[in-house]
């Protein structure tokens, strides 16, 4: 080797040195929502992107894709190249599509990257009923069974949500009738017509209707009362242990190289902890409840547990 050759390799070798292993994000980021403009998971996914724009180099772009409850979305994203550009936003629902045999996956078919948002859901009812308590449902169907009813999306998230918090609250599902009914906004007229009793609903969904006396609420399903309904007890607080936020979490596909993934929940997290996006979340009665790596693959496996115990308890699971 000359001279000449033996420089020029040592000084290709000391730019690979210099040279970063991982030059990432190095154009925009798509991040998809299985849902329409405007739900619950769009707002959530726009409001926590616009948080990442301090945390990253560059955008990360909504792209809603709607159809099959969200399947259409998930499939794009599973098989999308795994270089961190196409990632999922993703509630519990994905993996209730497993559980009742709607789905031949669930959130194992992905990478996690970090679990940030989630968005207080609880149990409304319609004020004319008078139920405006978890002991005040459990005096009313004592008294008359089957006299009540609640609507939910067959094996949707609200079904599951309103399964778990009967549960806790031991009232059986055999005397609360359940009325397939999908859409926040369709459930809840019906409850303030005086058509339906119980509504399983987000919280800013339903709060306008609690300031305005036409719904009760019954119980908030989370740890904590949300801000925006700030005199409406948790379910925990009324002697019925049911927490069921609608948690969000963020996926990349399966192979994605773990430096990305990383360098993802980073972002994520450090997004979550800024003080200004948990101000913008409050606003649409919505919280952080980060976690990342080890800490979420356990969070992701208890919640997909309870999910499955339901599924099978309710007979929720396809033939």
């Amino acid at each position: 080797m000359t001279i000449f050759t033996r420089r020029a390799v040592a000084a290709f070798m000391a730019v690979a040195v210099a040279t970063p292993a991982l030059a990432f994000p190095d154009k925009p980021i798509e991040l998809v929502v299985p849902f329409s403009p405007g739900g619950g998971s769009d707002v959530s996914a726009r409001v926590f992107a616009q948080c990442l724009e301090n945390q990253l180099s560059e955008k990360v772009l909504i792209k809603n894709i709607t159809g099959a409850r969200g399947k259409i979305a998930e499939v794009e994203v599973r098989d999308a190249r795994p270089d961190g550009y196409k990632l999922l936003w993703a509630h519990q629902g994905m993996d209730m599509g497993l559980a009742t045999g709607r789905s031949d996956y669930n959130y194992t078919a992905f990478a996690p990257i970090a679990s940030t948002v989630a968005m207080n859901y609880g149990i409304f009812a319609g004020a004319q009923t008078g139920i405006d308590s978890v002991e005040a449902l459990k005096t009313k169907v004592l008294e008359e069974p089957a006299s009540y009813t609640i609507g939910t999306a067959l094996n949707g998230f609200s079904h599951f949500a309103a399964l778990d918090f009967l549960e806790q609250a031991g009232v059986s599902v055999d005397d609360v009738r359940t009325i397939p009914m999908s859409g926040d906004k369709t459930r809840i007229v019906a409850a303030i017509q005086g058509n339906l009793t119980l509504v399983p609903t987000a919280v800013g969904a339903a709060a306008p209707y609690v300031d305005s006396g036409d719904l009760s609420a019954v119980a908030v399903l989370s740890d904590e009362r949300d801000p925006r309904l700030d005199e409406a007890m948790t379910s925990a607080e009324q002697g019925a242990p049911s927490n069921f936020a609608m948690y969000f979490t963020t996926y990349a596909p399966k192979d994605t190289d773990p430096e990305v993934i990383s360098a993802l929940a980073d972002a994520w997290m450090a997004a979550a902890e800024d003080p200004a996006c948990q101000e913008r979340l409050v606003e649409q009665s919505m919280t952080v409840v980060p976690a990342a790596g080890a800490e979420l693959d356990a969070v992701l496996a208890d919640r997909y547990a309870r999910i499955e115990e339901l599924a099978t308890k309710f007979n929720l699971t396809a033939e």
